[in-house]
């Protein structure tokens, strides 16, 4: 047996839209990107949804529909690398703010310490589909007149406080990867309330041509960023489902936390007050160091895909090249740590029941073969 972290779960209807733009000769623009767009707006309850083709694309994009380079970013140590990638795209610089050791999401009360008179903006990242604070993030914007961009790559369907995450800033930014929430196999999407944003946002993604224009002249410096109609054909129908896919996953969830709350060694995740997570995956951190790569080895050696938690980002190779090396250990401990004795499994809705047993015995297994 092999379990997957992540696994798409298609049918009939997906199979069928995408056969039929493919009929019709309508896979690159058409009607169905309209209306993908309409109802992911609708879904979020925002006015504008502009796709692109990553969610890195959707950082960089929103940034630079907004006016902001040259500029410095607050954004949290902890994360996958299109995070700061995607500032970093748009002409900034990542500031990087350490995590919370429980949910593992931006410390904000580490926020303010970190703002200059170089700072343009905050994003917050909700990672592994557990939402930030967000009271505390918007409240700091405020009182410092800061706008705030949302990364909510892993956050489709998270709320904080009953509010969809991706809709307390100015622009959330969202992927549509082959392991997210719903997913178009590749691609990504901003949204947003600010008319001009939008607007910005569609010529960037278009070479810089405004879509109104009809011959070839270039307004801003843009990119082949465009979505196509084949993915908003995959995407209606995966829409349509999201629910369904957040309430099994959040049962799956359940379940893990359940059967695997009797091993001492495993700090696991814990919805508190406010939180609506979507567990787009199930991440795990060893209460003791040293454990995790063996951990590890085991799950993959009896089939059980997983993967280790995001490392510190000022601890990435290439970060190290352009920004210095620096002691996460000392200015970025929570981060370090859970980087390095942190791993995830999946609980996506195709799970079978034999294959949440055998993962559920597999993890006891292994923590009883390292300990």
């Amino acid at each position: 047996m092999y379990i997957q972290v992540g696994e798409p779960s298609f049918d009939e209807e997906e199979v069928n839209n995408v056969a039929r733009v493919v009929r019709e000769g309508r896979v690159s623009r058409g009607k169905e990107l309209d209306e993908f767009e309409q109802a992911l707006a609708q879904y979020l309850g925002v006015k504008y949804v502009v796709t692109v083709n990553s969610g890195t694309a959707a950082i960089e994009v929103a940034f630079r529909a907004m006016g902001i380079e040259k500029k410095e970013v607050i954004t949290t140590t902890t994360s996958c690398a299109p995070s700061a990638n995607g500032i970093i795209h748009a002409g900034n610089k990542p500031v990087l703010v350490d995590v919370s050791p429980i949910n593992y999401n931006l410390d904000a009360n580490q926020i303010e310490k970190h703002i200059t008179s170089e700072t343009a903006a905050i994003m917050p990242v909700h990672i592994y589909g557990r939402p930030c604070n967000m009271d505390k993030v918007m409240a700091i914007a405020r009182k410092h007149n800061l706008p705030v961009v949302e990364d909510c790559a892993q956050s489709m369907g998270t709320k904080w406080n009953g509010k969809l995450t991706g809709t307390f800033g100015d622009v959330g930014c969202f992927s549509l990867n082959v392991i997210k929430l719903i997913t178009t196999g590749e691609g990504g999407f901003i949204a947003t309330n600010n008319a001009e944003i939008a607007r910005r946002a569609v010529i960037i993604r278009n070479y810089g041509r405004s879509p109104e224009r009809t011959d070839y002249c270039y307004t801003e410096f843009g990119h082949n960023y465009k979505f196509t109609n084949l993915q908003a054909a995959l995407g209606l129908a995966q829409l349509k489902k999201l629910e369904g896919f957040i309430a099994k996953r959040r049962a799956n969830a359940r379940e893990m936390i359940e059967r695997l709350s009797d091993i001492p060694e495993l700090q696991l995740p814990q919805e508190y007050e406010l939180e609506f997570m979507n567990y787009v995956s199930f991440p795990i951190v060893l209460k003791k160091p040293g454990m995790c790569v063996r951990i590890r080895e085991y799950l993959e050696k009896q089939g059980v895909e997983n993967r280790t938690m995001f490392m510190a980002m000022c601890d990435q190779p290439y970060y190290q090249k352009m920004f210095g090396v620096l002691d996460s250990a000392r200015m970025y401990p929570h981060a370090t740590y859970i980087g390095k004795n942190g791993f995830y499994v999946g609980c996506h809705p195709t799970l079978t029941r034999e294959q949440m047993d055998y993962m559920i015995k597999t993890i006891h297994e292994a923590v009883a073969a390292v300990r």
